[in-house]
This record gives C-alpha cells, sequence and structure tokens, in this order.
C-alpha cells in the first residue's frame, strides 16, 4: 500500500491515496480527491493467468461513490441497471454465428491450402462478376411491336461514286408500288465531277471553265429563238409559275418551273410549245460523255411502301402510266456502271449499314457493264433512351428522346450486259481445240463470240419494308444485382470449400469433421 500527499489539490491537508495489488489478492485502486477527501471503491482485480502475464478484470456489481466536497452531494452509478440486460438480449440473438474458442479448433496444412484456393476463387469469380454486369449495361434489348409509321415518308441517305460514268449521264428516278415517281431527282443532291484516269476531283478552275461554257452555248441558243418571237412574248408556265405574270420564254424555264412544283414534266417535250420550238419532242436520245466520273451525294425522301430507286442508263420518263428509259441501244456497252457505295442508310444512320464500303468494279472479263440489283428488306427500328445518344447527328423524334430510323440487310444480283457464247457452250473441250487449229493438233487460238443480254445497265436498289419494327433500348441492371451475385459468390464459395475440406479432414484423419466458425 502506497500513500501520496499533494496540498495542490484541493485544501492544505487533503490526502490523495492509490493502492495497487501486489499479490494474488484483490487490488484496491484510489482516486484524488478535490476540495475534499473522496473514497473510491473500484472491482478487485483478478490474479495472474496461466500465461504468467497479470491479468485484470472488472468485477461488474460493487457501486462507486464519488464525493463533492463543496455542497456534499453524492452520485451513484449503477453499472449492472439496463445495459447489462440489453446485451444480455442481443447475445440470445446470437445463434447464426456460434463462437468457438480457439484453443478447441485444429489448424492443418490442407485447410490452409483450401483457404488460399477459396480466397483465389473468389477474387476470379468476383472480378468475373463484375465484368459481366458492365458488359450487360452496354448490351442492347430488342422488342417486336406493330409498325404504325406507314403514313410517313422515309429519308433516304447516300454518298456513291460512279468511278467511270459523268455526271450529264447520272439520273436518279425513284417509283413505289403505290404509283408515286420521281424522275431525275436533283434538288436534294449533289453531284461532283472527278477524273476517270485519275480518280482526282475536278477542280474549280476546270468546273469554272465547263459551266462558262455551258452558259455561252445556253445563252446562243436562247438568243436564236428570241430572234423568232415578237419583243413582247411571254411564254406561259402551265400554272407551275410562282406569281402572276411570271414568264417561261424557254423549254427549260417550264421543267424548272415543273420541278419546284414537284410536278412531272416528262411529256412537257412533247406538249409545251416553247419545248415543240425548240424541237425537243424530236430529239434524238443524248449519247455517252466518256472520261469522267461523278460522285453522287445527299439524300431523298419517299414512300414507307416499297419501290425502288435506281441510276440507269438513259433518261427516265413517263410514258402510258409506265416508267421508261430512253437511250441509245448501240451504247448501251459504254455505260460502265462501277460503283462505290460510301453511305447508304434510311433514316439516320446507326453505324451498322451493311452496304456501306461495297465496291463494284466491272471488267471486259464481266461484260464491261451490266444490271447490278441490291433486294433490301427494310426493318423500322426505334432507338429509346440512352440507346438513342449512341446515333451521330440524330433528333428525337417522339417528347421520350426516341430516334426513329431504319436497319435492313440485303441480297445482290449481277446480270451482265454482254456474255461470251463458249461459256453457254457444251462442246467438248479438246474438239473444240481441235477445229481452232484446223486439226494440225497442239495449237489454237480462242476466239471470244459476244451476245448482247436484254438488260437496262445500271444500279437498282429495290426495298421492301417489313410491317412489323423493333424497339430497342440499352440494358439497365441495377447496382444492387451485382452486390447479391457477389456476395451469393462469396458466400457459396466458403460454403463449397469448408464442406471439401471437412470431407478431407474426416478422411485422411478417421475424425469427426472440424466445427464450423
Amino acid at each position: 500500500m502506497a500513500s501520496y500527499n499533494n496540498g495542490a489539490y484541493g485544501t492544505p491537508g487533503d490526502t490523495a491515496s492509490y493502492s495497487y495489488g501486489t499479490s494474488n489478492g484483490a487490488a484496491s485502486y484510489g482516486s484524488y480527491g478535490i476540495g475534499a477527501s473522496t473514497n473510491v471503491d473500484t472491482a478487485a482485480a483478478g490474479g495472474r493467468g496461466t500465461d504468467g502475464l497479470r491479468r485484470r478484470t472488472a468485477q461488474v456489481g460493487s457501486n462507486n461513490n464519488y464525493g463533492n466536497g463543496t455542497n456534499g452531494n453524492s452520485y451513484n452509478y449503477d453499472y449492472d441497471g439496463k445495459g447489462k440486460k440489453n446485451r444480455a438480449v442481443v447475445e440470445r440473438l446470437d445463434f447464426m454465428f456460434p463462437k468457438v474458442d480457439r484453443e478447441f479448433t485444429v489448424q492443418t496444412q490442407s485447410g490452409g491450402i483450401a483457404t488460399i484456393i477459396a480466397y483465389s476463387l473468389i477474387v476470379v469469380l468476383v472480378l468475373a462478376e463484375i465484368a459481366s454486369h458492365y458488359q450487360q449495361n452496354r448490351m442492347e434489348l430488342s422488342t417486336t411491336l406493330v409498325d404504325t409509321s406507314l403514313g410517313k415518308r422515309m429519308r433516304v441517305n447516300m454518298n456513291i461514286t460512279f468511278p467511270s460514268l459523268a455526271c450529264d449521264d447520272l439520273h436518279l428516278d425513284a417509283i413505289d408500288v403505290a404509283g408515286d415517281s420521281q424522275i431525275n431527282i436533283e434538288d436534294t443532291l449533289k453531284k461532283r465531277k472527278l477524273h476517270t484516269a485519275t480518280g482526282k476531283w475536278y477542280s474549280k478552275e476546270e468546273i469554272e471553265v465547263e459551266t462558262n461554257n455551258h452558259r455561252k452555248q445556253q445563252e446562243r441558243r436562247e438568243e436564236m429563238l428570241r430572234k423568232e418571237l415578237p419583243d413582247d412574248y411571254c411564254g406561259p408556265c402551265y400554272g407551275a409559275h410562282e406569281e402572276e405574270g411570271q414568264c417561261c420564254q424557254t423549254c427549260d424555264d417550264v421543267i424548272a418551273a415543273y420541278t419546284k412544283k414537284r410536278w412531272k414534266s416528262e411529256l412537257l417535250k412533247y406538249t409545251a410549245e416553247q419545248c415543240v420550238r425548240e424541237g425537243r419532242d424530236k430529239a434524238e436520245p443524248k449519247k455517252m460523255t466518256k472520261g469522267q466520273g461523278c460522285n453522287l451525294s445527299g439524300f431523298m425522301t419517299v414512300n414507307r411502301v416499297s419501290g425502288n430507286f435506281h441510276i440507269a442508263m438513259g433518261e427516265g420518263i413517263e410514258r402510258d402510266g409506265r416508267h421508261i428509259h430512253t437511250y441509245v441501244p448501240e451504247d448501251s456497252p459504254n455505260f460502265n456502271a462501277s460503283h462505290i457505295i460510301h453511305q447508304l442508310s434510311f433514316g439516320p444512320e446507326d453505324g451498322k449499314e451493311p452496304l456501306v464500303g461495297m465496291t463494284k468494279i466491272v471488267t471486259e472479263q464481266t461484260g464491261t457493264t451490266g444490271l447490278f440489283q441490291y433486294f433490301i428488306k427494310i426493318v423500322p427500328t426505334t432507338y429509346v433512351g440512352e440507346a438513342a445518344k449512341s446515333l451521330e447527328g440524330a433528333t428525337p423524334d417522339q417528347p421520350d428522346g426516341a430516334v426513329e430510323t431504319n436497319r435492313y440487310f440485303y441480297t445482290e444480283r449481277f446480270m451482265p450486259l454482254m456474255t461470251d457464247l463458249l461459256e453457254d457452250s457444251h462442246f467438248d473441250e479438246d474438239k473444240l481445240a481441235a477445229v481452232h487449229a484446223g486439226f494440225a493438233g497442239g495449237h489454237h487460238k480462242e476466239e471470244h463470240h459476244w451476245k448482247q443480254n436484254a438488260v437496262l445497265p445500271g444500279v437498282f436498289f429495290i426495298y421492301e419494308i417489313y410491317p412489323f419494327a423493333v424497339e430497342i433500348r440499352k440494358n439497365s441492371v441495377p447496382f444492387t444485382h451485382l452486390l447479391i451475385r457477389c456476395m451469393a459468390t462469396v458466400g457459396g464459395v466458403f460454403t463449397l470449400v469448408k464442406w471439401l475440406d471437412s470431407i478431407w479432414y474426416e478422411r485422411t484423419s478417421g475424425k469427426r469433421p472440424r466445427p464450423s466458425i
């Protein structure tokens, strides 16, 4: 027992005593007093443990009295009250996670190996679950619906290069099963010339020279026609005038007025007085221009019904309710239908257009030219939510941010204009060689005999629209799903490895399985 006096705390003469246990018996702890002597009863300390260390455990149940020298009041703190009861209630609920003292467990080498395997499996499987979660969130979900957009029009975007076809000979026509037709579509398309030999675009200076020459020829022709007309002549526009008193002096003026109104102008060459006076009704079909190529880019709009649009030889006209092309048959081999498709989409692009990059080049071995046909199946497609943001330059068509477009797939066919008769013959090759060699044997000269097929050289895109639509939206998996799957993975691996380790321990040691922790 040791005592210590200090006059700095409280009044002089007050004492503070400290007691320390020096043996295996109980030890009492004292406290210093402030202003008055204070007695503190504390728990007894235990003796030494089995490991030789001094252990002190609090003995719950003693009451400690703290005195206040100034007013004489005392406070009692009861450690045996409500806190102990609450702990006891919570401890009774621990029936799912029983604890076993470490001295009752056995650690083995196989258990350590099982632990390493378990943690390795957990790491691998959890990483796989995380990767699967993010992959599922990038997936697109497709839903099939009935197409209700048949009353709308469909936009066709295109960018096609014809390396051996002059822009003057390139005419785009569109017809559909509803009877609607568009002839020589130019108002929303742009043509750009290029050199066939080098594949380079025409320079600005070259285009200006050709434009000036064409303008001069046009002015000379109009001047000659005006000399035959009175000074106050005002040609009729046949209802296509934009304002009262507008005059259409030439056939081109009438055709331009009809084109601006989106009216058919094919018959004007035979009915309009300006066209008859200029001799357009008796004009011969124009022959092909050689040495030039052309790039056609832009868009057009068509009805949402089956139909086709094509770039074919000659100028398309409507006659007796039929769509026909006027051209010089002898000039057909000069219409080189070689083409490169840089863009072809029906609506906003989604980056999955199968015809983009298609290149077709005809050679002498393939008949110099022919008819290219692409049979396209169009599926109306709507992108909703996050999926719509993946479409570049697309404007939402609906209040919910959905974007309507069209996916498609295709098949193709090529019919050559010229075919070799020898390919269709069924003669024996040796006999044919003998005939060409004059029965001299050994040497012969091949001769190709071409025949012209009844096809119209050009590129035809024949499309058909399916009556159902597809709605595409991004798959969204909540983060809680990932959490649940990871927890299930961890628990499942631990349980399975624990079972296997227990079975292995029982078989190798001949003892009962170790208790679970």
